[in-house]
Protein backbone atom coordinates (compact mmCIF):
# COMPACT_ATOMS: atom_id res chain seq x y z
CA UNK A 1 0.00 0.00 0.00
CA UNK A 2 1.90 3.28 -1.48
CA UNK A 3 -0.50 5.87 0.07
CA UNK A 4 -1.20 7.19 4.01
CA UNK A 5 -4.63 5.36 5.79
CA UNK A 6 -7.37 5.84 4.45
CA UNK A 7 -6.51 5.99 0.72
CA UNK A 8 -4.90 3.72 -0.47
CA UNK A 9 -8.15 1.60 0.39
CA UNK A 10 -11.35 1.29 -2.25
CA UNK A 11 -13.43 4.33 -1.48
CA UNK A 12 -16.43 2.59 0.87
CA UNK A 13 -13.48 0.34 2.46
CA UNK A 14 -12.05 3.95 3.12
CA UNK A 15 -15.22 5.53 4.49
CA UNK A 16 -16.10 3.07 6.70
CA UNK A 17 -12.35 2.75 8.22
CA UNK A 18 -12.83 6.43 8.44
CA UNK A 19 -15.82 6.90 10.42
CA UNK A 20 -14.75 4.07 12.70
CA UNK A 21 -11.84 5.48 13.49
CA UNK A 22 -13.06 8.64 14.27
CA UNK A 23 -16.28 7.27 16.45
CA UNK A 24 -13.51 5.53 18.40
CA UNK A 25 -11.36 8.17 19.25
CA UNK A 26 -14.87 9.61 21.27
CA UNK A 27 -15.57 6.40 22.92
CA UNK A 28 -11.74 6.32 23.95
CA UNK A 29 -11.97 9.09 26.17
CA UNK A 30 -15.11 8.65 28.07
CA UNK A 31 -13.59 4.79 28.30
CA UNK A 32 -9.85 6.42 29.42
CA UNK A 33 -11.44 8.51 31.96
CA UNK A 34 -13.86 5.19 33.47
CA UNK A 35 -10.79 2.62 33.30
CA UNK A 36 -8.05 4.92 34.38
CA UNK A 37 -10.28 7.00 37.01
CA UNK A 38 -11.75 4.10 38.62
CA UNK A 39 -7.79 2.50 39.04
CA UNK A 40 -6.89 5.80 40.27
CA UNK A 41 -9.70 5.84 43.09
CA UNK A 42 -8.69 2.31 44.23
CA UNK A 43 -4.98 3.98 44.41
CA UNK A 44 -5.69 6.67 46.95
CA UNK A 45 -8.38 4.81 49.04
CA UNK A 46 -6.02 2.07 49.51
CA UNK A 47 -2.61 4.76 50.17
CA UNK A 48 -4.61 7.39 52.80
CA UNK A 49 -2.64 9.93 54.63
CA UNK A 50 0.46 11.53 53.73
CA UNK A 51 1.66 14.84 53.77
CA UNK A 52 -1.18 15.97 51.51
CA UNK A 53 -4.13 14.38 54.38
CA UNK A 54 -6.45 11.81 53.43
CA UNK A 55 -6.20 11.43 48.98
CA UNK A 56 -9.28 9.89 48.86
CA UNK A 57 -11.42 13.23 49.92
CA UNK A 58 -8.89 15.12 48.17
CA UNK A 59 -9.98 17.48 44.80
CA UNK A 60 -9.57 15.22 42.08
CA UNK A 61 -10.83 12.16 43.79
CA UNK A 62 -13.88 14.03 44.29
CA UNK A 63 -14.12 15.26 41.12
CA UNK A 64 -13.58 11.49 39.61
CA UNK A 65 -15.94 10.39 42.07
CA UNK A 66 -18.97 12.68 40.87
CA UNK A 67 -18.45 12.71 37.40
CA UNK A 68 -17.71 8.55 37.08
CA UNK A 69 -21.67 7.39 36.39
CA UNK A 70 -21.80 10.14 33.63
CA UNK A 71 -18.29 9.01 32.17
CA UNK A 72 -19.35 5.38 31.98
CA UNK A 73 -23.15 6.41 30.10
CA UNK A 74 -20.69 8.65 27.95
CA UNK A 75 -18.34 5.84 26.97
CA UNK A 76 -21.04 2.89 26.69
CA UNK A 77 -23.27 5.21 24.45
CA UNK A 78 -19.96 6.83 22.62
CA UNK A 79 -19.38 3.03 21.92
CA UNK A 80 -22.53 2.27 19.95
CA UNK A 81 -21.00 3.89 16.62
CA UNK A 82 -18.06 2.16 16.54
CA UNK A 83 -19.70 -1.31 17.08
CA UNK A 84 -21.74 -0.68 14.40
CA UNK A 85 -18.96 0.43 12.10
CA UNK A 86 -16.73 -2.45 13.09
CA UNK A 87 -20.01 -5.01 12.05
CA UNK A 88 -19.57 -3.61 8.54
CA UNK A 89 -15.85 -3.70 8.54
CA UNK A 90 -15.55 -6.94 9.78
CA UNK A 91 -18.95 -9.22 9.93
CA UNK A 92 -17.53 -13.09 9.48
CA UNK A 93 -14.27 -12.23 11.78
CA UNK A 94 -16.30 -9.91 14.24
CA UNK A 95 -19.10 -12.44 14.18
CA UNK A 96 -17.38 -15.08 14.76
CA UNK A 97 -15.30 -14.50 17.78
CA UNK A 98 -18.54 -13.50 19.35
CA UNK A 99 -19.92 -16.93 18.65
CA UNK A 100 -17.01 -18.87 20.08
CA UNK A 101 -16.60 -17.15 23.34
CA UNK A 102 -20.36 -16.89 23.84
CA UNK A 103 -20.77 -16.89 27.45
CA UNK A 104 -17.79 -15.00 28.22
CA UNK A 105 -18.44 -12.41 25.74
CA UNK A 106 -22.28 -11.85 27.31
CA UNK A 107 -20.67 -11.57 30.58
CA UNK A 108 -19.75 -8.31 29.35
CA UNK A 109 -23.22 -7.20 29.92
CA UNK A 110 -24.13 -7.87 33.57
CA UNK A 111 -20.75 -7.17 34.69
CA UNK A 112 -21.15 -3.17 33.03
CA UNK A 113 -24.32 -3.13 34.68
CA UNK A 114 -22.81 -4.27 37.90
CA UNK A 115 -19.97 -1.65 37.68
CA UNK A 116 -22.32 0.84 37.15
CA UNK A 117 -23.67 0.55 40.26
CA UNK A 118 -20.53 0.15 41.97
CA UNK A 119 -19.59 3.80 40.85
CA UNK A 120 -22.57 5.53 42.22
CA UNK A 121 -22.31 3.18 45.60
CA UNK A 122 -18.72 5.51 45.93
CA UNK A 123 -20.73 8.59 45.80
CA UNK A 124 -22.99 7.38 48.93
CA UNK A 125 -22.00 9.04 52.41
CA UNK A 126 -21.82 5.20 53.97
CA UNK A 127 -18.54 5.10 51.77
CA UNK A 128 -17.47 9.00 51.52
CA UNK A 129 -17.59 9.53 55.55
CA UNK A 130 -16.71 5.98 56.09
CA UNK A 131 -13.18 4.11 56.38
CA UNK A 132 -10.67 4.57 53.03
CA UNK A 133 -11.19 0.68 52.67
CA UNK A 134 -14.93 0.45 52.36
CA UNK A 135 -14.55 2.62 49.42
CA UNK A 136 -11.37 1.11 48.19
CA UNK A 137 -12.79 -2.14 48.00
CA UNK A 138 -15.72 -0.95 46.41
CA UNK A 139 -13.74 0.96 43.41
CA UNK A 140 -11.91 -1.92 43.32
CA UNK A 141 -14.91 -4.00 42.35
CA UNK A 142 -15.79 -1.54 39.90
CA UNK A 143 -12.16 -1.12 38.41
CA UNK A 144 -12.36 -5.19 38.00
CA UNK A 145 -15.92 -5.09 36.14
CA UNK A 146 -14.26 -2.42 33.47
CA UNK A 147 -10.91 -4.32 33.29
CA UNK A 148 -12.55 -7.75 32.47
CA UNK A 149 -14.50 -5.78 29.53
CA UNK A 150 -11.42 -4.44 28.43
CA UNK A 151 -9.96 -7.69 28.41
CA UNK A 152 -13.03 -9.70 26.89
CA UNK A 153 -12.63 -6.75 23.77
CA UNK A 154 -8.78 -7.34 23.95
CA UNK A 155 -9.14 -11.27 23.51
CA UNK A 156 -12.18 -11.14 21.20
CA UNK A 157 -9.98 -8.84 18.86
CA UNK A 158 -7.25 -11.10 18.65
CA UNK A 159 -9.53 -13.94 17.89
CA UNK A 160 -11.04 -12.89 15.32
CA UNK A 161 -7.52 -12.37 13.84
CA UNK A 162 -6.70 -15.48 13.65
CA UNK A 163 -8.84 -17.74 11.68
CA UNK A 164 -6.58 -20.80 11.73
CA UNK A 165 -6.95 -21.19 15.06
CA UNK A 166 -11.22 -21.25 14.87
CA UNK A 167 -11.51 -24.68 14.57
CA UNK A 168 -8.73 -25.75 17.63
CA UNK A 169 -10.54 -23.14 19.49
CA UNK A 170 -14.09 -24.56 19.39
CA UNK A 171 -12.95 -27.92 19.58
CA UNK A 172 -11.12 -27.41 22.77
CA UNK A 173 -14.04 -26.22 24.21
CA UNK A 174 -12.39 -23.39 26.01
CA UNK A 175 -13.83 -20.34 27.92
CA UNK A 176 -10.79 -18.54 27.51
CA UNK A 177 -8.00 -17.61 24.20
CA UNK A 178 -4.71 -17.08 25.23
CA UNK A 179 -2.62 -15.65 22.95
CA UNK A 180 1.60 -14.19 23.63
CA UNK A 181 0.34 -10.92 22.43
CA UNK A 182 -2.72 -10.65 24.65
CA UNK A 183 -1.13 -9.18 28.02
CA UNK A 184 1.15 -6.57 25.79
CA UNK A 185 -1.85 -5.57 23.74
CA UNK A 186 -3.96 -5.38 26.84
CA UNK A 187 -1.10 -3.39 28.93
CA UNK A 188 -0.44 -1.18 25.53
CA UNK A 189 -4.25 -0.03 25.60
CA UNK A 190 -5.04 -0.10 29.57
CA UNK A 191 -1.62 2.34 30.55
CA UNK A 192 -2.52 4.66 27.44
CA UNK A 193 -5.87 5.20 28.88
CA UNK A 194 -3.88 6.68 31.97
CA UNK A 195 -2.39 10.35 30.36
CA UNK A 196 -5.96 10.59 28.84
CA UNK A 197 -7.21 10.47 32.40
CA UNK A 198 -5.26 12.87 33.57
CA UNK A 199 -5.44 14.87 30.64
CA UNK A 200 -9.18 15.46 31.15
CA UNK A 201 -8.93 15.38 35.12
CA UNK A 202 -6.49 18.10 34.63
CA UNK A 203 -9.38 20.31 32.61
CA UNK A 204 -11.77 19.34 35.44
CA UNK A 205 -9.99 20.42 37.90
CA UNK A 206 -8.83 23.74 36.01
CA UNK A 207 -12.05 24.35 35.75
CA UNK A 208 -13.37 23.85 39.12
CA UNK A 209 -10.42 25.89 41.04
CA UNK A 210 -10.21 28.28 38.85
CA UNK A 211 -10.01 31.41 40.66
CA UNK A 212 -9.44 30.53 44.02
CA UNK A 213 -6.54 32.09 45.70
CA UNK A 214 -4.86 28.73 46.51
CA UNK A 215 -4.68 25.69 44.92
CA UNK A 216 -3.11 22.59 46.14
CA UNK A 217 0.35 22.14 44.51
CA UNK A 218 0.54 18.34 45.72
CA UNK A 219 -2.45 17.58 43.41
CA UNK A 220 -1.46 18.63 40.44
CA UNK A 221 2.05 17.00 40.99
CA UNK A 222 0.30 13.70 41.89
CA UNK A 223 -1.71 14.07 38.22
CA UNK A 224 1.88 14.74 36.33
CA UNK A 225 3.33 11.68 37.98
CA UNK A 226 -0.02 9.73 37.17
CA UNK A 227 0.28 10.71 33.42
CA UNK A 228 3.92 10.09 33.25
CA UNK A 229 3.92 6.70 34.62
CA UNK A 230 1.29 5.78 32.10
CA UNK A 231 3.16 7.09 29.43
CA UNK A 232 6.06 4.95 30.44
CA UNK A 233 3.98 1.97 30.63
CA UNK A 234 2.19 2.55 27.54
CA UNK A 235 5.83 2.77 25.88
CA UNK A 236 6.94 -0.46 27.63
CA UNK A 237 3.91 -2.27 26.34
CA UNK A 238 3.74 -1.18 22.85
CA UNK A 239 7.03 -2.17 22.23
CA UNK A 240 6.56 -5.32 23.67
CA UNK A 241 2.87 -6.00 21.56
CA UNK A 242 4.87 -4.85 18.27
CA UNK A 243 7.33 -7.96 18.51
CA UNK A 244 4.26 -10.07 18.59
CA UNK A 245 3.07 -8.41 15.11
CA UNK A 246 2.73 -10.18 11.64
CA UNK A 247 4.75 -9.94 8.96
CA UNK A 248 1.89 -8.46 7.00
CA UNK A 249 1.46 -5.89 9.90
CA UNK A 250 4.25 -4.50 10.41
CA UNK A 251 4.73 -3.72 6.79
CA UNK A 252 1.66 -1.78 7.18
CA UNK A 253 3.13 0.02 10.07
CA UNK A 254 7.07 0.75 8.86
CA UNK A 255 5.43 1.58 5.02
CA UNK A 256 3.60 4.49 3.06
CA UNK A 257 0.05 3.81 4.88
CA UNK A 258 0.99 3.53 8.60
CA UNK A 259 4.25 5.44 9.38
CA UNK A 260 2.85 9.00 8.91
CA UNK A 261 0.67 7.51 11.87
CA UNK A 262 3.32 6.10 13.90
CA UNK A 263 4.99 9.49 14.00
CA UNK A 264 2.24 11.13 14.74
CA UNK A 265 1.82 8.81 17.50
CA UNK A 266 5.40 9.02 18.77
CA UNK A 267 5.35 13.23 18.29
CA UNK A 268 2.11 12.98 20.67
CA UNK A 269 3.84 11.04 23.17
CA UNK A 270 6.88 13.57 23.62
CA UNK A 271 4.72 15.98 23.72
CA UNK A 272 2.60 14.68 26.56
CA UNK A 273 5.56 13.89 28.09
CA UNK A 274 7.05 17.07 28.22
CA UNK A 275 4.27 18.95 29.24
CA UNK A 276 3.48 16.61 31.89
CA UNK A 277 7.18 17.39 32.82
CA UNK A 278 6.79 21.30 32.96
CA UNK A 279 3.85 20.59 34.92
CA UNK A 280 5.46 18.51 37.72
CA UNK A 281 7.94 21.27 37.57
CA UNK A 282 5.75 24.39 37.89
CA UNK A 283 2.84 22.50 39.76
CA UNK A 284 0.52 24.74 37.37
CA UNK A 285 -2.29 23.83 34.72
CA UNK A 286 -2.27 27.04 32.92
CA UNK A 287 -4.65 26.47 29.83
CA UNK A 288 -1.58 26.30 27.50
CA UNK A 289 0.00 23.57 29.19
CA UNK A 290 -3.52 21.47 28.75
CA UNK A 291 -3.98 23.04 25.80
CA UNK A 292 -0.52 21.39 24.51
CA UNK A 293 -1.07 18.04 26.38
CA UNK A 294 -4.40 17.84 24.46
CA UNK A 295 -3.35 18.04 21.21
CA UNK A 296 -0.19 15.61 22.10
CA UNK A 297 -2.51 12.95 23.16
CA UNK A 298 -4.73 13.65 20.10
CA UNK A 299 -2.23 12.56 18.35
CA UNK A 300 -1.14 9.79 20.25
CA UNK A 301 -4.58 8.57 20.04
CA UNK A 302 -5.04 8.65 16.68
CA UNK A 303 -2.17 7.81 15.48
CA UNK A 304 -2.40 4.00 17.19
CA UNK A 305 -5.96 3.76 16.46
CA UNK A 306 -5.08 3.82 13.27
CA UNK A 307 -2.17 1.47 13.36
CA UNK A 308 -4.95 -0.84 15.45
CA UNK A 309 -7.05 -1.19 12.26
CA UNK A 310 -4.04 -1.27 9.78
CA UNK A 311 -2.85 -4.23 11.72
CA UNK A 312 -6.46 -5.58 11.92
CA UNK A 313 -7.18 -5.37 8.24
CA UNK A 314 -3.49 -6.73 7.35
CA UNK A 315 -4.32 -9.84 8.71
CA UNK A 316 -7.59 -10.99 7.01
CA UNK A 317 -8.65 -11.55 3.63
CA UNK A 318 -8.36 -8.27 2.25
CA UNK A 319 -10.64 -9.21 -1.17
CA UNK A 320 -13.30 -10.37 0.56
CA UNK A 321 -13.39 -7.58 2.82
CA UNK A 322 -13.58 -5.25 -0.32
CA UNK A 323 -16.17 -6.73 -1.87
CA UNK A 324 -18.76 -6.78 1.25
CA UNK A 325 -18.03 -2.91 1.83
CA UNK A 326 -18.34 -2.50 -1.94
CA UNK A 327 -22.29 -4.56 -1.07
CA UNK A 328 -22.94 -2.22 2.19
CA UNK A 329 -22.20 0.79 0.18
CA UNK A 330 -24.91 0.08 -2.30
CA UNK A 331 -28.11 -0.69 0.66
CA UNK A 332 -28.55 2.78 1.13
CA UNK A 333 -29.29 5.49 3.99
CA UNK A 334 -26.07 7.16 3.57
CA UNK A 335 -28.06 10.87 3.44
CA UNK A 336 -30.11 9.54 6.33
CA UNK A 337 -27.03 8.72 8.49
CA UNK A 338 -25.22 12.34 7.37
CA UNK A 339 -28.24 14.62 8.34
CA UNK A 340 -28.70 12.93 11.80
CA UNK A 341 -25.14 13.13 12.24
CA UNK A 342 -24.71 16.58 11.51
CA UNK A 343 -28.36 17.09 13.65
CA UNK A 344 -26.92 15.48 16.69
CA UNK A 345 -23.91 17.07 16.62
CA UNK A 346 -25.43 20.77 16.43
CA UNK A 347 -27.72 19.68 19.45
CA UNK A 348 -24.96 18.42 21.36
CA UNK A 349 -22.84 21.98 20.69
CA UNK A 350 -26.36 23.81 21.76
CA UNK A 351 -26.25 21.81 25.03
CA UNK A 352 -22.97 22.58 26.11
CA UNK A 353 -23.07 26.08 24.97
CA UNK A 354 -26.63 26.37 27.34
CA UNK A 355 -24.62 24.53 30.13
CA UNK A 356 -21.69 26.93 30.20
CA UNK A 357 -23.79 30.19 29.84
CA UNK A 358 -25.97 28.90 32.76
CA UNK A 359 -24.72 30.32 36.34
CA UNK A 360 -26.82 28.63 38.95
CA UNK A 361 -23.43 26.51 39.52
CA UNK A 362 -21.13 26.93 42.53
CA UNK A 363 -18.87 29.81 42.57
CA UNK A 364 -15.12 29.07 41.55
CA UNK A 365 -14.24 26.75 43.42
CA UNK A 366 -17.23 26.06 45.87
CA UNK A 367 -18.18 21.97 46.53
CA UNK A 368 -21.49 21.62 44.90
CA UNK A 369 -22.14 19.17 47.66
CA UNK A 370 -21.65 21.70 50.74
CA UNK A 371 -23.41 23.74 48.57
CA UNK A 372 -26.71 21.09 48.36
CA UNK A 373 -26.19 20.37 51.93
CA UNK A 374 -26.88 24.11 52.77
CA UNK A 375 -29.78 24.18 50.77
Amino acid sequence: MSAPFPLGFPAPTAFYLSFYVLTLLIHVMFMSYVLAGTGYLVAVHFLPGGFAGSRHRAPLAEILRDWMPFALSGAITAGVAPLLFVQILYQRAFYTANILLFHRWMAILPVLIAGFYLLYLLKIRWVTEGPPARGGFIALAAWLCFGFTGYSWTENHLLSLQPAAWPVFFGADSLFFWTGALLPRLGLWAAGTIPVMALLLGWQFRLTYEGTPYVPPYEIRRLALVALAGLLLSALAGVGYGSFLSPAAREFVQGAAGEPYLGLALIGWLIQAAIWLTVWKRASLRPGLLGAASLGAFLSVLGMTVLREGVRITSLPAGRLYALHERASQVGGLPVFLFFLVLNAALVGWCIVLARKAKSSPGPGEDLRDLLDRR
